[in-house]
């Protein structure tokens, strides 16, 4: 099976799992500061892992709850899984989470899917082929002015970090026409992507987190960066995605400042 299949199928298989379970009470366990997870987190991502270990044995894998290992080695081809990027409003029943896919391999992003289960939304992309949302192809905004951007932003766990993002945003949300907080980095890269909003921005994110999320974003258009303005790379854990008119605009107010 092609990747980008095999990816399309764990996240719609996964989803099946999530939309089953949505309404259902949750077995919520704390694993940290404002950090939990369910027991749909983990039966999305046993589902995952059955499909790929069935179809690649020899590829690895890496996800947020059992496998959450970084992969160094980069000539094994390796899949970075979100099970349920949105735990937390899962679990309040704040219908905003996705499941997130994709296939690395010679350290790039080679294919990526996020799935929305509930307004099956199946967002992918394949590298050098585009982005798309339930086969339509997806293209970046062209605002080119922050009075007219809408801005995204996912708030880190870490008191101090979450300080400097409000400090950030202070600057930030006087000059734009709106922000908002979804609570899926995941689908904020696919509302790039899709022209729906404008910037996104998070201090704390981890490779599953963007795996999908900056291939799709990229081939639509954006421009992937940490919060520093140097290229994006899956190990950083600050990003920032921008329809690329408004990049240099947003950097000149100093996330880091």
């Amino acid at each position: 099976m092609h990747t980008l299949d095999a990816a399309k199928l764990v996240a719609q298989e996964a989803g099946r799992i999530l939309a089953a379970l949505y309404e259902e009470p949750h077995e919520v366990t704390v694993k940290g500061p404002r950090d939990i997870t369910t027991e749909a987190d983990l039966r999305s991502e046993a589902r995952a892992a059955e499909i790929l270990r069935a179809l690649y044995p020899h590829h690895r894998i890496v996800s947020e709850e059992a496998y959450n290992h970084f992969s160094a080695e980069e000539d094994v081809p390796t899949w970075y899984i979100d099970p349920l990027d949105g735990t937390t409003n899962y679990a309040r029943g704040y219908p905003i989470f996705s499941i997130s896919v994709a296939m690395v391999e010679r350290g790039e992003v080679q294919c990526g899917v996020v799935y929305h289960p509930l307004l099956k939304h199946l967002f992918w992309a394949e590298r050098g082929h585009g982005a798309y949302l339930n086969g339509r192809r997806l293209r970046v905004s062209e605002r080119q002015s922050l009075q007219e951007a809408i801005v995204l932003l996912d708030w880190p766990r870490d008191p101090a970090l979450r300080e400097r993002s409000v400090r950030f945003l202070s600057r930030l949300v006087p000059l734009t026409d709106a922000v908002r907080s979804g609570g899926s980095a995941a689908l904020s890269f696919c509302a790039i992507a899709a022209g729906w909003a404008d910037i996104y921005y998070q201090y704390t994110l981890q490779p599953w987190d963007v795996a999908a999320g900056m291939l799709i974003a990229a081939e639509a258009g954006a421009t992937v960066t940490d919060l520093s303005g140097e290229p994006a790379a899956l190990h950083k854990k600050d990003w920032l995605v921008t329809n690329g008119l408004l990049h240099r605009d947003v950097l000149a107010l100093e996330p880091w400042g």
